[in-house]
């Protein structure tokens, strides 16, 4: 470990002062990559209370909504509470957005909890 230490300051101090690329050990190199947001074009369901039958048209109705409003998160919960109380009853609610927590009290049977193109969380749970 100290060796590899010693080596990582020699390739370092090497690299801020413009020593060739092959001089580098090879056990030191690290592939420089690109930061960016892991997006993916599924929905992904972390947590689900609900009956099948209702879990798939909920599903169907995010995907929906969010192809529909895709850079507006209350538009996309505007709609889904809409379809919500229109289908199953009212006193339904729902959170589109990103970077939030979250510590609810839901009737069983009724919470749904998922991710959607990428980053954009979704939390639709009814409450009497």
């Amino acid at each position: 470990t100290s060796w590899t230490r010693a080596m990582g300051k020699q390739w370092y101090q090497r690299r801020v002062r413009g020593a060739a690329e092959e001089d580098v050990p090879c056990h030191l190199k690290r592939p420089l990559l690109p930061v960016s947001r892991r997006a993916h074009n599924y929905a992904l369901i972390q947590q689900c209370d609900m009956t099948e039958e209702m879990k798939a048209e909920t599903l169907e109705a995010c995907v929906t909504a969010f192809d529909k409003f895709p850079n507006n998160n209350e538009h996309v919960a505007r709609y889904l509470k809409d379809l919500m109380d229109k289908s199953y009853g009212s006193c339904w609610h729902v959170i589109s957005g990103e970077g939030y927590g979250f510590d609810i009290t839901h009737e069983t049977r009724n919470l749904m909890y998922m991710f959607i193109g990428g980053n954009t969380a979704i939390v639709i749970w009814k409450c009497s």
